[in-house]
């Protein structure tokens, strides 16, 4: 609470500058309290001055920026009207993994956010993000949109969107009477991170750099959220969920006529039967490079190899199904791991003893293989094995 009362200051004045912005409607007034926003922004967070890292991202932004200044996209949220917007790219040294934008084009990225991505292909897939919010005014549509719903639940909204504001702080200043309107404006802020997704690969689609960083970059959020569930996310941690947004991404891929590397995204979410490693007679079930399970040969028609097929086949069926982390269970006796209670495995004595582990061990190691695939699910036409197979 101690921490919530210091923000008191902080959303008193957010909420001063939304009825300014409220009542503007050109380019020079977002632009104004964009300016003033980024005063208030950086007299309390520490940017990075290494000029290596600096100039990288104001490179790809002002990239990006050139090109959201020059192409209309019709807006599903804001105003798809074109905007010069001079934009400014900065980089706060901070660990979360966060990036937002301002009204009139002022970006901020994380360092960890940057840490994170690694390609100059991920970090262009964030930026046309930003800059999506920005080119077709998503804070100023927002702001507009509180006359239906109260001030204070509009300020949530917004501080989820504009800064890294611990989500917890905000809601124990606002919980009370505005939480039943809390659903109204998420449903408003969703459609703007949708917007910005689909307006992104089409500003992406003319640049220099790879649409598909975008979905490299969510796959990289799942797998530290997975990893680590205590790790901050910034503002991620409010965005729709990763498979979510990247089913979106690929369809908005497919319009602007972005063929995406399917073979190369289904290595990670698709069961495939591959030669064993270690023994040329022997087959496993992997996902990606995780390995799901290792299938000891029966004889009596039941190879290695054909165990692994027919596990496969289970698997990415039961994926195409839709099927969620909850539908997972394990029978009574701890040997077959079923999906909605149909069986997918069922461990054999010889696996266990090829395995050298316990079915409780085996079990585990399949259920988090496919727990990880689970989230992908989005993947166009699915996975069908005959086009594994080519």
């Amino acid at each position: 609470m101690k921490r919530a009362a210091t923000l008191l200051p902080y959303i008193v004045w957010l909420a001063a500058l939304t009825l300014q912005l409220a009542y503007a409607s050109d380019q020079a007034r977002e632009e104004q309290l964009g300016r003033e926003y980024a005063r208030k922004i950086e007299q309390d967070c520490k940017l990075v001055e290494d000029k290596a890292v600096t100039e990288r991202i104001n490179r790809i932004g002002q990239t990006l920026a050139a090109i959201a200044n020059e192409t209309e996209v019709k807006a599903g949220y804001g105003s798809s009207e074109i905007a010069r917007f001079q934009y400014v790219f900065k980089v706060i040294d901070d660990k979360d993994v966060n990036a937002f934008s301002l009204p009139g084009g002022i970006i901020y990225v994380n360092s960890g956010l940057i840490d994170l991505a690694g390609s100059d292909d991920e970090i262009a897939g964030v930026l046309a993000h930003e800059i999506a919010h920005a080119a077709h005014h998503h804070m100023a549509h927002l702001i507009r949109k509180q006359s239906k719903v109260d001030r204070f639940v509009a300020l949530v909204a917004l501080a989820g969107m504009l800064s890294n504001m611990r989500k917890s702080d905000l809601n124990n200043l606002l919980y009370g009477a505005q939480l039943i309107k809390t659903g109204k404006m998420s449903s408003y802020t969703l459609e703007a991170e949708k917007d910005a997704d689909r307006t992104a690969v089409a500003y992406l689609a003319k640049s220099p750099y790879n649409p598909e960083g975008m979905l490299r970059f969510m796959k990289k959020l799942e797998d530290q959220c997975a990893a680590n569930p205590s790790v901050s996310l910034g503002i991620y941690q409010t965005h729709p969920a990763p498979f979510r947004r990247v089913a979106a991404i690929t369809q908005a891929m497919k319009e602007e006529g972005i063929d995406v590397d399917v073979r190369n995204a289904r290595g990670i979410v698709c069961a495939i039967a591959v030669p064993a490693p270690d023994d040329d007679t022997r087959y496993d079930v992997v996902i990606g490079k995780r390995l799901v399970y290792a299938p000891a040969g029966l004889g009596a028609g039941r190879s290695s190899q054909e165990r692994a097929s027919a596990l496969a086949a289970a698997i990415n069926k039961a994926l195409d199904a839709g099927i969620t982390p909850k539908d997972l269970s394990e029978n009574a006796s701890h040997d077959r791991l079923l999906a909605r209670g149909q069986e997918l495995l069922k461990i054999e004595d010889a696996d266990r003893q090829l395995a050298g582990q316990d079915k409780h061990e085996i079990l585990a190691r399949a259920r988090s293989a496919l727990e990880y695939a689970i989230w992908a699910e989005w993947l166009c036409d699915r996975c069908p094995l005959e086009q594994m197979q080519n």
